[in-house]
């Protein structure tokens, strides 16, 4: 009912992603927004509770820096009708937390 898929581009589906790596806390933020609707999620997970990963891909190659996995995240998330009105507000516990950058 709320899809906020990017490749079914008739839904107008706009993501805006960003991650703030913290002394103490990483947080993720994301807001998707299709033609009916808006999502907003933030996500913390601390840092001392999350492992940082080294990872060599099968080929032998060092495809990703700074690895970031943990599963302890809490935040929440807000569902939005177009007109700004509250669909539904969800607070989260024991999130899976995945980041990592990418080599082109």
């Amino acid at each position: 009912m709320y899809e906020y898929n990017f490749a079914r581009f008739w839904n107008l589906v706009k993501i805006d992603f960003d991650f703030e790596e913290g002394d103490e806390v990483h947080t993720w933020r994301i807001n998707a927004s299709n033609k009916n609707s808006k999502m907003e999620l933030v996500l913390y997970c601390k840092r001392d509770e999350m492992m940082l990963f080294n990872y060599e891909a099968p080929n032998g190659k060092k495809l990703h820096n700074r690895l970031w996995n943990g599963g302890n995240g809490w935040g929440e998330i807000k569902l939005y009708k177009k007109d700004g009105t509250l669909i539904d507000h969800v607070k989260m516990e024991n999130a899976g937390c995945e980041y990592g950058e990418y080599d082109k």
